[in-house]
């Protein structure tokens, strides 16, 4: 079967961000062996968007690692995406910096698909412990002023394809106060909130994992609590935790011969475990001597969609999809 990748992720500045987010693997308060990458080049950059573009990518994604808006060379995402079918899919912690809410939105709301504003809580005493430097304030500020401009574009365009979400991760430490991020994405028509459950990176987080056995049942419960509002907005990742702490057979990798990421450097990565676990996959090569619509045909590639289910880290990976999901 030839594959070809609908979703590009680029890491274009995965050690530039004005937050250090608990959870993060690069800039978390508790990392304390942070290895140097620099910012991707403005050339190596024009190569991957003209090569994804060429060859039908859906959506680009850029930088998760670091905040993308400090990216210097932003405009390449933008120059290269107004005139092309490619939309921009952005992940941005809120606090839009340099150029302020409103500007960046009549700049990026015509070339998106969707906007997730990271946040994980609505109080400043629940989100700031999480996302250390953030000014909760500030962030709901700026999200209302984009929300305004994605109105107004909505309106001259009579495209309502362009949607705003809310992200969070989902932590012990902030479970009390998801259902108030809920309600304010319902009270400010905002189009979904989509969250994660965490990945360990440090172990000072063991302990905020909902997965970890003192917490049994305390995701679960809350899923009930919170039923009701399925009804009035998408809530994306919001299931049930099993017990066994494997994800069954009969789930399936939601990335692997559908989407790519390329770090800061042009090497290819497979999908978005942290770079520490997801190196144990295997070496795919760069985009510099192997093309983006190439890599899905090489041996490695098709080996692991073929043997994945059988790694330690796709087996308790719990981005994996039921069936036909």
């Amino acid at each position: 079967m030839n594959y070809t990748p609908w979703r590009l992720t680029i890491d274009t500045n995965p050690d530039q961000c004005n937050l250090k987010c608990v959870m993060c693997d690069t800039h978390s308060i508790y990392n304390k062996s942070r290895i140097k990458r620099e910012r991707m080049s403005p050339e190596l950059l024009d190569k991957i968007l003209h090569q994804a573009i060429n060859v039908g990518v859906k959506e680009i994604i850029p930088s998760t690692m670091g905040e993308p808006l400090l990216y210097p060379y932003f405009d390449k995402f933008i120059n290269a995406l107004i005139p092309s079918s490619t939309k921009l899919n952005l992940t941005t912690n809120g606090s839009f910096p340099k150029k302020g809410a409103e500007t960046w939105a009549r700049l990026l709301l015509p070339i998106t698909s969707d906007t997730k504003i990271s946040i994980n809580g609505i109080s400043p005493d629940i989100n700031e412990k999480v996302m250390i430097q953030s000014n909760t304030h500030d962030v709901l500020k700026n999200i209302n002023t984009y929300l305004k401009v994605r109105d107004q574009i909505r309106k001259e365009t009579n495209n309502h394809q362009l949607t705003v979400t809310l992200q969070v991760t989902f932590m012990y430490s902030n479970l009390a106060g998801m259902t108030e991020v809920i309600k304010y994405a319902i009270e400010q028509g905002i189009d979904r909130v989509k969250g994660h459950h965490l990945w360990v990176t440090h172990p000072e987080l063991e302990k905020e994992d909902l997965r970890h056995p003192i917490h049994e049942g305390v995701w679960n419960d809350y899923l009930n609590e919170i039923a009701p509002y399925k009804t009035q907005i998408k809530l994306e990742n919001f299931t049930r935790l099993s017990k066994d702490s494997y994800i069954p057979e009969q789930y399936d990798c939601p990335f692997l011969g559908k989407e790519l990421w390329i770090d800061c450097s042009g090497n290819y990565n497979v999908c978005c475990a942290p770079s520490d676990k997801r190196q144990k996959l295997g070496d795919f090569g760069n985009v510099s001597n192997i093309s983006i619509e190439n890599l899905f045909q090489t041996t490695n590639y098709k080996t692991l969609i073929e043997t994945y289910k059988s790694h330690p880290l796709c087996q308790k990976c719990l981005l994996r999809k039921p069936h036909n999901e």
